[in-house]
């Protein structure tokens, strides 16, 4: 994998990207905290946008209703 500072020297979308947030810097439309924050909240935002399916095995479906069960269920005193 490349580094940022490769992915900076080697593609051009990354590179315009990275200049992008260098003048928004620049001309003080944000601070570098500010933009971290909105990465990570665009992060955020893609993927509740794009929530993946996942498969649980049956097996490990009904491990985790019997565990679910014993959790929940009332305990006798006594016993």
């Amino acid at each position: 994998m490349k580094t940022p500072k490769e992915k900076y020297m080697n593609d051009p979308e990354y590179n315009h990207l990275v200049k992008t947030l260098e003048q928004m810097i620049e001309q003080a439309r944000f601070t570098p905290s500010e933009l971290r924050e909105a990465v990570i909240l665009a992060c955020i935002n893609y993927e509740m946008r794009h929530v993946r399916e996942m498969q649980i095995a049956p097996r490990v479906e009904d491990a985790l209703r019997v565990l679910d069960n014993f959790v929940t269920m009332p305990r006798k005193r006594g016993g």
